[in-house]
């Protein structure tokens, strides 16, 4: 049962990232998240929220179309733990530092002579459309998001299962 709820959280969370970061996500959301203000932190919650939901969507459907009952509280735990985590990510300010990693050593020189980090000019490649920042953004989601709301779904769903054993 176990193996089941995490390829299915899995499989729903991968496919709900797509349709809540590509195809829910509006221009304004996108043009304003990393926005450190007012407006910018509302449309990053907004974004935030409407992901964590199309996601959620996806993996029940994934669930029903199995037929795995999957407590709601596993679902919620592993929806709370990816929107959160998700905001993170897009909020820019964590890539933009993990980015910077190495920085100071020999080997991260750019063609002037600066020092940079490990990642630093990939983070910057390009100002919009597909560059680095997407590119290590969707990394993120992928390496890190994902596979957090999935362990949320299933230890939540082992602890549910266990309560209603006693």
């Amino acid at each position: 049962m176990r193996s089941s709820i995490v390829t299915l959280s899995a499989l729903g969370s991968l496919f709900g990232h797509h349709g809540g970061d590509y195809l829910v996500q509006d221009d304004c959301m996108a043009a304003h998240k990393q926005q450190h203000t007012p407006r910018g932190r509302r449309e990053l919650a907004l974004h935030a929220g409407t992901y964590a939901a199309t996601q959620a969507a996806t993996k029940a459907l994934f669930y029903r179309a199995a037929g795995v009952r999957v407590p709601l509280l596993a679902q919620v735990a592993g929806a709370v733990v990816e929107g959160v985590l998700h905001a993170v990510i897009d909020d820019g300010r964590l890539l933009e530092r993990f980015s910077r990693l190495g920085r100071g050593r020999g080997r991260f020189i750019d063609q002037w002579g600066e020092v940079l980090g490990r990642q630093e000019r990939f983070h910057g490649l390009a100002s919009s459309g597909v560059n680095g920042r997407m590119l290590m953004d969707q990394a993120a989601h992928h390496q890190v998001q994902i596979p957090a709301g999935v362990l949320a779904t299933v230890a939540v769903a082992a602890w549910v299962g266990r309560k209603r054993c006693r």
